[in-house]
């Protein structure tokens, strides 16, 4: 699975990069969510989830799901990680697979990386022309 890391944190980037990597996903990692925003934009991204920081300067993570998520034409789903949030502000959200609060255990990661890996497939199968995000 090709998995983009939105962490302004340089810590939690290169531990989620690591572990992610070594599980076999084929791992981006950028610091801030205009980068991210940038690779979302390209057509041929292929990024299939987003683990993503809710706190982060120039852009936040809110601010880049609320950008993504309601397009239809969106095939990416959203794990947030953060230090503090309110859960519940995601919990009927459309690409929000789920929440983590830092710190948190790897495999609570691994088992939403694989939920957003099952539902970004299940979009696709109901929409099979995806463009761009």
């Amino acid at each position: 699975m090709k998995i983009l890391i939105c962490d302004d944190d340089t810590n939690y980037r290169a531990m989620l990069y690591e572990h992610l990597h070594a599980q076999g996903h084929d791992v981006l990692a950028v610091s801030d969510a205009l980068h991210a925003v940038a690779l979302l934009n390209q057509p041929s991204h292929d990024i299939e989830a987003v683990v993503l920081d809710l706190a982060m300067p120039r852009l936040g993570g809110d601010e880049l799901i609320q950008t993504f998520a309601h397009w239809e034409s969106c095939s990416v789903h959203f794990v947030v990680i953060s230090g503090a949030f309110d859960p519940e502000v995601y919990r009927d959200h459309p690409k929000v697979v789920g929440c983590l609060h830092k710190p948190f255990q790897l495999h609570a990661l691994d088992g939403l990386v694989a939920e957003a890996g099952l539902r970004r497939a299940r979009a696709l199968v109901r929409q099979p022309v995806a463009i761009a995000c």
